[in-house]
């Protein structure tokens, strides 16, 4: 079952994914259907942002202790759920709290499906091969939701974009309960860090709220600047609480002591900025500079996710014989040179010279790099700590994201004083270029600082792939019980052999 299985989890991937790409097409026509003013608009994407990113560690660490399963399947269920209430929404306030619930169901589908399948699958080519079907899902349903948005907007509406992912997710619950394994619950069951998970959630809610709603409200504005002063307070009061306090911190700190993790850690914080901002350039070129409709934009991301599917395939047999740092390097290099790409475009540029190659690219640098960062973050987590490094690294991803995205709108709206439908099309153009160019900038200072700080680890060796597993090692003292009788086993391969020797000498000698 574990195929059926990685397919699960994978499509789960593809749907969040999928949703939120879709509210880059969508923001437009949803705030002119329910009414959103100018400054509440952006609150169509931060609702959801806001409690994915806030609740991804303490669900992690719930799927750690209680089983990835129930958190899994009770993450589809939410998700879904709230999902086709979305879709009924009358009014901005029902959207938005729909939304922020939505996104509570997103946090606990996530790092449960990172733990499902590093538990599942061994470390070494397996475990690679499933990371790449994995990322491969995410990556194409993060272009597949700017298609689907598009048709769905031009056709039934776009209260579809939501009541297609309720379906999927329903769906996937069905064939998530019978193909992910039941796993015998523990004989002690910890109790969980209350105190630290009130502290760590409430604190990624402001943080997050902050960063995504700073650039809007004003840095330094009552309605953001207080959010961010309270989310450091409660920040501080998680560590004292984790490292003076509990026995069992939510976030055990010894993860952090990871090189491989914290390194990747780092470096996509950097990775999803610049993903993000080319995203964002790149939709604001086709619709603004090129223009295309918002069917057209979809169509034109089509050859993106297309190829998003076949590069992942192949790294998926390629990245397990190769040390990683090497292919990070080399994606950071892709993606700014694929930036570059779209920085040159022109009104009268034609799809098929730079937008298009520039895709391609991209793809190429997103599955070089994303993909190589994933498997590096996983690769020395113990099992009992891998749905908590899950969460982590996909709250990364949630920093990253809009971080980079105000690094890089601030250079291009600094630049160019754009106002549409009366600034030209070559003013308008010269703005989002520099735009570009800081996420040209992002990339070489994420490549520098991820050359400095992760080990180019070897390779996990094909042998732990072919070994005969066994059941997912739950705690730390099943680790030590699993390394016991391995270190027993060698012993006696050991004795066999020598007393196989010595038999052999004797027969030698009659």
């Amino acid at each position: 079952m574990a195929p059926l299985m990685l397919f699960v989890v994978s499509m789960a991937q593809f749907i969040d994914i999928m949703n939120g790409s879709s509210m880059t097409v969508a923001l437009v026509d949803i705030s002119k259907a329910l009414g959103f003013d100018s400054y509440s608009t952006q609150w169509i994407i931060s609702a959801y942002v806001v409690t994915f990113g806030g609740f991804l560690l303490l669900s992690g660490r719930i799927g750690d202790m209680y089983g990835h399963r129930k958190v899994f399947l009770l993450g589809q269920i939410w998700f879904g759920l709230w999902s086709l209430v979305i879709s009924f929404s009358t009014t901005p306030a029902m959207f938005c709290i729909t939304r922020a619930l939505q996104g509570i169901g997103a946090s606990m589908s996530v790092p449960t499906a990172l733990g499902l399948i590093t538990t599942t699958f061994p470390a070494g080519p397996k475990r690679t091969r499933a990371l790449s079907v994995f990322g491969g899902f995410g990556a194409a349903g993060a272009v597949v939701g700017l298609l689907l948005a598009g048709a769905f907007i031009s056709s039934v509406g776009w209260e579809w974009i939501f009541r297609f992912s309720s379906i999927f997710s329903f769906l996937l619950f069905v064939v998530g309960y019978v193909a992910i394994p039941v796993i015998p619950a523990k004989a002690v069951t910890q109790k969980i860090d209350v105190a630290g998970a009130m502290t760590a959630t409430s604190s990624m809610i402001c943080i997050i709220y902050y960063i995504s709603t700073g650039s809007a409200s004003g840095w330094a504005s009552v309605q953001t600047l207080p959010v961010l002063i309270a989310g450091l307070v409660l920040l501080a009061a998680f560590f004292w609480i984790e490292t003076r306090l509990v026995k069992n911190p939510i976030m055990p700190f010894r993860i952090w002591r990871l090189r491989n993790f914290s390194s990747a850690f780092v470096a996509i914080l950097f990775l999803q900025g610049q993903f993000q901002g080319f995203t964002y350039f790149t939709t604001l070129i086709f619709q603004n500079v090129m223009g295309y409709t918002s069917m057209q934009t979809a169509l034109a991301f089509l050859a993106h996710s297309l190829f998003a599917v076949v590069t992942f395939t192949i790294l998926g047999k390629v990245l397990p014989k190769y040390r990683l740092k090497p292919f990070i390097l080399t994606g950071f290099g892709f993606r700014c040179v694929a930036a570059l790409m779209f920085a040159f475009v022109q009104k009268s540029t034609s799809y098929w010279t730079l937008p298009f190659l520039g895709l391609l690219v991209h793809v190429i640098g997103l599955g070089t790099s994303v993909l190589p960062a994933q498997i590096t973050a996983l690769k020395d987590a113990q099992n009992e700590d891998q749905g908590v490094v899950g969460a982590l690294y996909s709250t990364g991803m949630q920093l990253g994201a809009p971080l980079g995205l105000v690094i890089v709108t601030l250079i291009s709206e600094n630049s160019v004083d754009v106002k549409m439908g009366e600034t030209p099309v070559e003013e308008v153009m010269k703005s989002y270029r520099n735009g570009l160019f800081g996420v040209v900038a992002l990339g070489v200072l994420g490549a520098v600082i991820t050359a400095f700080m992760m080990p180019n680890t070897v390779p996990a060796p094909p042998a732990a792939a072919s070994a005969p597993t066994t059941a997912p090692v739950e705690n730390s003292t099943d680790v030590a019980t699993v390394a016991t009788v391995g270190a027993a086993a060698a012993v006696v391969d050991l004795e066999l052999d020598e007393a196989l020797a010595e038999a052999a000498e004797k027969m030698e000698m009659v």
